[in-house]
């Protein structure tokens, strides 16, 4: 079965340099080449896959894994994700035979799965007239007479205006192709496809509903509908030094009035100029000299103290009202008690 993902990564070879034999590239624009199955030059991820080059061969990702005859012989780290150059030119020959149903050019060859219907065409020109493509499995194309229906509860159908969970923007509330309602929310759970498109590429393994956080529900009616749910660690896992800044702490003195002739940012190790950060948030903090701190004294910021104080307050309060409650209860035990020594 083809991969759903890229799974490992290519060279990238500059346009002055010589494109290696026998190993997968992945070309930019600056190439100025096509795919050979459906003669584009664009490099979208979300639309066709990135372009690939094996040889003499160049290839859209999706426009090969999408191919209705494309084998994958190889593993994965073998031609192009799988797919090996004699099946790829294999699968090239048979496209050149076949008319595209939308432009008449020759090259296409996706068809659709459903039923007895004869269309065969290229990615991008089905893409343009709403087909849809399952990428999991087995990998069908369906055309838009023939796209998967959605179910959508009534009670979602009834509202005539719905606002997209991702980009917080009007989305009709349709079953059109524009469209995605979630099963795994009972509401408001409308998309754009585009913005689920983009949710998929940038999550990766953490793909889940922005709205419930379900995971299987969602991901099953989105790989049925259509969407490319890439195996791969989200994009702000691959970004160098993406979290440095959250283990950095800033240290400078946040007295109303700082003592230190430097600035407030000035610091040392040790003595009337080191910097104490509160014992309590580690936010805010403090020169010695400016809270006059004597040695190993730690320091609690004005905001904590005001919160804590509080809390102090609030528990005196309490405990005081439950010593109240425990005398007047045990002054009328004491008053029965009495009586009854009385009565008998």
């Amino acid at each position: 079965m083809a991969p759903v993902s890229r799974t490992r990564n290519a060279s990238k070879p500059t346009v002055c340099q010589p494109i290696r034999k026998n190993v997968m590239v992945e070309l930019n624009l600056m190439h100025n080449k096509a795919c050979m199955l459906c003669g584009h030059k664009e490099i979208s991820e979300k639309l066709y896959g990135l372009l690939y080059q094996l040889d003499d061969v160049i290839i859209h990702h999706y426009c090969i894994l999408l191919s209705s005859r494309s084998l994958q012989n190889g593993a994965d780290n073998e031609g192009i994700y799988g797919f090996l150059l004699k099946d790829i030119r294999a699968e090239l020959s048979r496209a050149s035979k076949q008319n595209c149903f939308y432009c008449k050019k020759k090259g296409a060859s996706i068809s659709c799965c459903r039923g007895k219907c004869r269309k065969v065409f290229h990615l991008p020109c089905g893409m343009k007239n709403g087909s849809i493509h399952q990428y999991f499995q087995s990998f069908k194309s369906f055309c838009q007479k023939h796209c998967v229906t959605q179910t959508v509860n009534l009670s979602a159908l009834k509202k005539s205006t719905a606002q997209c969970a991702i980009c917080k923007d009007a989305v009709v509330p349709s079953p059109i192709p524009t469209s995605i309602w979630a099963p795994c929310c009972k509401g408001d759970a409308w998309f754009h496809r585009e913005c689920v498109k983009d949710l998929a590429l940038n999550t990766g393994y953490y793909f889940k509903c922005p709205l419930c956080n379900d995971v299987e529900k969602f991901k099953s009616r989105m790989l049925t509908l259509g969407i490319y749910i890439p195996s791969r660690d989200p994009s702000w896992e691959t970004i160098p030094n993406a979290f440095a800044e959250l283990s950095e702490r800033q240290r400078k003195c946040n007295i109303e009035t700082c003592l230190c002739p430097h600035n407030e940012e000035y610091q040392l190790p040790s003595g009337p100029w080191e910097i104490l950060l509160c014992n309590s948030c580690g936010s805010n903090g403090t020169h010695r000299l400016c809270s006059f701190l004597e040695a190993e004294q730690e320091w609690c910021c004005a905001v904590c103290k005001r919160v804590t104080d509080k809390d102090a307050a609030k528990k005196k309060i309490k405990l005081e009202s439950l010593d109240n409650c425990s005398g007047s209860s045990s002054m009328s035990e004491g008053q029965v008690s009495t009586h009854d020594g009385e009565v008998s």
